[in-house]
């Protein structure tokens, strides 16, 4: 006669089964987590790539110009450069929205600040203002009703630098008598810059002689 397993053996069957079983469940739970970290990571990415862009068509599209001067008759540059915002004009072609200029205002939020508690850190993200521009005297003032906003996610918390040519960037622009040379947008924990853009120059007037141009009688 065969001899059947005893009831010692099916247990140390069933035990190491059991073992197995749970080595590879763990083993792919683990699989499926660092693909889905894999995949957030990508989908950030991918989210804030599509938000840096956004801000350079904008920027390379800026309209160089000034507000009549005060007392003095000295002309601001309609231009606003800190480290959490930013206020600039830049032309639209017309599709889908009005053609012609508008203001835009990019503010930077979340991440740690001072005076901000740990438990009020938000999620970082650039919050774009959009409003349509025909008084150059409305420039940065207080917003009207027709003023459009959207909310872009950032994978992390990020801040403007400006630099004149040749220079290091700074968190502010203080200079109203011209445009910084490019902008940055950068974390203060990489060693490199997560978007920097030169800024369009000023187109020298038609009278003005330009650089390597000989005047004819």
């Amino acid at each position: 006669m065969k001899r059947g397993f005893t009831l010692t053996e099916m247990l140390i069957a069933l035990a190491l089964t059991a073992v197995a079983i749970t080595i590879i469940s763990e083993g792919v739970r683990q699989t499926l987590n660092f693909q889905r970290q894999l995949q957030s990571a990508r989908e950030a990415r991918e989210t804030q790539t599509v938000t840096l862009e956004a801000i350079r068509n904008r920027l390379e599209h800026l309209v160089p110009a000034t507000r009549p001067g005060d007392t003095n008759g000295e002309a601001q540059i309609l231009f606003d450069g800190q480290a959490q915002r930013l206020v600039f004009l830049a032309a639209d072609p017309g599709y889908p929205s009005e053609a012609g200029v508008y203001e835009y205002t990019l503010e930077l939020t979340g991440g740690e600040s001072e005076g901000v508690e740990d438990d009020e850190i938000t999620t970082p993200q650039l919050i774009l203002h959009r409003r349509l521009l025909t008084d150059l005297d409305d420039f940065d003032r207080p917003a009207r009703e027709d003023v459009a906003f959207w909310a872009l996610p950032l994978s992390q918390p990020l801040s403007f630098g400006y630099a004149a040519a040749g220079g290091s960037p700074s968190p502010g622009w203080q200079d109203t008598a011209a445009y910084p040379a490019l902008i940055t947008l950068a974390s203060s924990e990489a060693d490199y810059a997560a978007l920097t853009v030169l800024l369009p120059r000023e187109r020298p007037e038609a009278n003005e002689e330009t650089p390597g141009q000989e005047t004819t009688q």
